[in-house]
């Protein structure tokens, strides 16, 4: 009878594992042909117990993440992490994938974290090197960001990712020497220079700012096959890394271009020509200088005019406020692990900690934004910092939990963290508003 129960359970066993392995191959097949709704569909076929092997998980995973199903993608690879033995070759994959789900849920910290995990486990996997650097590109640290890039392309040569990036990132992202070539190439310095000037590399920034602009598709069609020569160089032709770069002659041809261009646009909108040169952008900077060309502010100001955003100013005429602007920084703060309040909870904590608004924003981390009556507040998340960074968020929290106010995100009130039991009310800073300390 043993021996009969120990034929019954491995006829199961095998009967599982070839189910398990029939549902991969259906799926792989799928997969290949980049037939990723049949390869889910596939997958989705499995038996509840297969589902529940790390290998169906993480192949899940791989294909939800495919489709854009972020959230689906996350549960499968973390689950995943729960059920994979610990000597398995798919860590680094996983912990990737999860990274690329949080940048595209722009958690960018997460995502830093994820791909931190993915290279202890493997440090040449080029996925996560190229996250990792664009995680930290993404918070300032863009020499840093260039490094990973770099090595990212030394495993793969053919990798674009890394490729683009480094260019997107150039100047800085080359070397001296490099520097000196990308220079000659463009025919801002002669052939047989040997060093360099910073207004040369100025003048670089200005090309290639121009160049990531669409200068040469511009260019291309403006004048086709009559397209000066000399205006562009293309370097590593018939590879596939070519590239097409703009040079100090065809920058100085669209500038004049655009210029002209610009100036009938202007005047279209009634502007007279003793005012067109006296046109400025929001902050104030001519549109066109001395020479009557668009300076480079007033390139993006005719740029942006084009698409419909006035972006210039007559003379005597305020600057409206820059909501686009604005919006761009509440994003970053929040990227950054902030959280906006009102004003009357940003008045409280000034009035709990002793501390003044600039003591917030210097020495706790606070951010402002705006002036007036339309001035936004942005305090750390206690879950995203320590003490004493965390005691603004915790006190908006206590100020909701004292006069009713929603909590948006369920957040707990630890009034212990301060001690208030043993202390009484908390004073960060002294008579003066300046930190004094806990």
């Amino acid at each position: 009878m043993k021996k009969v129960l120990v034929f019954v359970l491995f006829i199961i066993a095998v009967t599982s594992l070839l189910s398990a392995q029939a549902c991969l191959e259906t799926s792989r097949k799928f997969f290949n042909s980049k037939d990723y709704i049949s390869a889910e569909h596939a997958l989705e076929k499995c038996s509840k117990s297969d589902m529940q092997k790390p290998d169906i998980q993480i192949s899940m995973g791989g294909i939800k993440l495919l489709l854009g199903k972020y959230d689906e993608a996350n549960n499968y690879f973390n689950a995943a992490l729960k059920t994979m033995p610990k000597n398995s070759p798919y860590f680094a994959y996983v912990y990737s994938s999860l990274g690329d789900i949080a940048i595209q849920k722009r958690q960018i910290n997460k995502a830093n974290d994820y791909y931190g995990k993915s290279l202890k486990f493997q440090p040449e996997d080029v996925n996560a090197l190229i996250g990792y650097g664009f995680t930290l590109e993404k918070t300032g640290r863009k020499d840093s960001a260039i490094n990973y890039y770099k090595k990212a392309l030394n495993i793969d040569f053919a990798n674009l990712a890394a490729r683009k990036n480094l260019i997107r990132l150039e100047p800085d992202s080359l070397t001296d020497k490099e520097k000196l070539e990308a220079l000659k190439d463009r025919n801002i310095i002669s052939p047989e220079a040997e060093t360099f000037a910073d207004e040369d590399i100025a003048t670089l920034r200005k090309i290639l700012k121009a160049e990531r602009g669409s200068a040469i598709d511009y260019l291309s069609l403006k004048f086709g096959v009559s397209l000066p020569e000399g205006s562009v160089f293309e370097r590593n032709p018939n590879t596939f890394y070519a590239r097409k770069m703009l040079t100090l002659n065809g920058y100085n041809l669209l500038i004049g271009e655009l210029s002209s261009e610009a100036k009938k646009f202007f005047m279209s909108k009634d502007i007279t020509p003793s005012d067109l040169f006296l046109l400025t952008d929001f902050d104030g900077k001519p549109i066109f200088n001395e020479s009557g060309l668009l300076s480079e502010e007033g390139l993006m100001a005719y740029n942006k005019s084009l698409k419909g955003k006035k972006a210039y100013l007559l003379p005597g005429e305020k600057a409206p406020r820059n909501r686009q602007k604005e919006d761009e920084l509440v994003k970053k703060y929040i990227e950054q692990g902030y959280y906006e309040v009102t004003r009357l909870e940003f008045q409280y904590v000034e009035k709990q900690t002793l501390c003044s608004e600039e003591t917030l924003v210097n020495k706790l981390k606070c951010r402002t934004l705006g002036d007036g009556y339309d001035k936004r507040y942005f305090v750390l998340n206690r879950e995203d910092t320590s003490i004493p960074f965390s005691i603004p968020y915790m006190t908006v929290m206590e100020y909701r939990e004292l006069y009713g106010k929603h909590n948006e995100n369920n957040a707990p009130i630890y009034r212990d963290t301060f001690g208030e039991k043993q202390r009484g009310n908390l004073t960060l800073c002294n008579e003066k508003g300046e930190l004094a300390g806990i």
